[in-house]
């Protein structure tokens, strides 16, 4: 079968590990998690690592209370992981991650199918040079502690891993090790007071980002990387997305290397304000409800962001009229 090729692209660079003492009081840690990503290359394979199958397989089975599931040829369930993404096509678990989550390797020969639609199959090249099998353009993985066919002990690990369905979508619903606690509504209950980023598909702007909330979030063509130069009346106009520390942040669709924060000068003292790829985050006021966009394009200098923190230029009827706030 030939790979769709959506399915290949260019690896990209990932962000270096460290530790980040604010005046806000947080602490930021990089490179701590199973599921960072935070280098461009891995050290030498280790000898544990499974090499490449001569031919990768993929099957369909029945796992009990995850349902259907995807298995290689053993018949271990295969995963997928939240930090990656499908759409292009990337794998963020390396290093210790990869230990844990021994992701499925490829090499020239087809990958061989039973009960999956081959034309979702398909393979990307990850950061250390490897072929990774994908489904449905999601990176595929096995499971270090599962042991024998039919285990599933990865699901729900952590909140982000799943087993994959036969769809490359998640399977089932079970979390065996959650991390969080039960969903709720957004912004209320136990997520009252965290910082929550989404991001979601507009008819006419795209992918963009909001708050957990739907409310849309939006870049200052004023400000610089890491400067906000909107206060006083702007502010008013353009309230700025709180930042809460990153034990209280959720991410869903934007890399979490991308989130950093600054604190503001006009404000509360502490108050610390979101930045995505170093640009400040703002709400717009006229925004009355989830999905509203009327700040895009105001004075030509308001944008909504994309999930890599750049500006959408695109206009959808901003209100160009508004005072812009600066």
């Amino acid at each position: 079968m030939q790979f769709p090729r959506w399915a290949i692209p260019a690896a990209a660079a990932l962000t270096a590990s460290g530790v980040l003492l604010t005046a806000c009081g947080q602490e930021r840690q990089q490179n701590t998690s199973a599921g960072s990503a935070q280098q461009v290359r891995q050290p030498k394979t280790p000898a544990n690592e499974p090499a490449a199958p001569e031919t990768a397989t993929l099957e369909v089975a029945s796992v009990s209370e995850v349902g259907k599931v995807v298995t290689d040829g053993e018949g271990r369930t295969l995963y997928r992981f939240d930090k990656d993404t499908a759409r292009p096509p990337a794998s963020t678990c390396l290093d210790a991650c990869a230990k844990a989550w021994p992701p499925v390797l490829a090499n020239d020969q087809e990958v061989q199918v039973k009960g999956v639609d081959e034309t979702l199959v398909g393979k990307v090249k990850r950061p250390d040079g490897k072929w990774q099998v994908t489904l449905g353009g999601w990176p595929l993985y096995r499971y270090a502690k599962d042991q024998s066919p039919g285990d599933a002990k990865g699901q729900g690990v952590q909140g982000t891993w799943y087993a994959a369905a036969p769809t490359g979508k998640k399977a089932g619903a079970k979390a065996t090790q959650p991390s969080r606690p039960p969903r709720q509504a957004e912004g209320g209950g136990r997520w009252a007071g965290w910082t929550t980023i989404k991001v979601r598909q507009d008819p006419d702007l795209g992918m963009i980002v909001t708050d957990g909330k739907g409310r849309t979030m939006y870049r200052f063509d004023k400000d610089r990387p890491k400067v906000t130069n909107c206060s006083g009346d702007c502010r008013a106009k353009w309230p700025i997305v709180p930042f809460n520390g990153f034990k209280k942040l959720r991410v869903t669709g934007v890399d979490r290397s991308l989130i950093s924060f600054i604190e503001r000068k006009d404000g509360k003292p502490g108050e610390c304000q979101l930045l995505i790829n170093g640009w400040p985050m703002y709400y717009f006021a006229k925004d009355a409800q989830a999905g509203d966009t009327k700040g895009q394009a105001v004075q030509n200098v308001w944008w909504v962001v994309s999930p890599q923190g750049k500006k959408i230029t695109t206009k959808a009827g901003g209100d160009g009229g508004y005072g812009g706030g600066y």
